[in-house]
C-alpha cells in the first residue's frame, strides 16, 4: 500500500489561518505582515518568510512537532 503523502508546512499554515476565521486584514494588524504577501501565500502563489511565519504561528498558537511520537535515538555508541 502506498504511503500517504504528508501535506507541506505551508499548507498546513494556510489551514490553520483559514480555520482561525480571523480575516486577513484582522492578521495583518496583529502581526504587520504586508496584506500583498499574506493574500499571496494564501492563495498558494508565493511563500512566507520564517519572520513571517514566526509572527503566524505565535498569532495562532502553533507548534511544530514530529509526525511519529518515537524518540529517536542519538546516533553514535548504543
Amino acid at each position: 500500500m502506498p504511503k500517504k503523502k504528508q501535506m507541506s508546512l505551508s499548507d498546513e499554515l494556510r489551514q490553520a489561518v483559514e480555520r482561525s476565521g480571523q480575516s486577513r486584514y484582522s492578521i495583518w494588524q496583529q502581526t504587520g505582515i504586508d496584506q500583498g504577501s499574506l493574500s499571496k501565500f494564501m492563495d498558494g502563489e508565493r511563500g512566507l518568510g520564517l519572520e513571517s511565519i514566526d509572527k503566524l504561528a505565535d498569532l495562532l498558537g502553533l507548534h511544530i512537532c514530529t509526525a511519529d511520537a518515537k524518540p529517536r535515538r542519538p546516533k553514535g555508541r548504543r
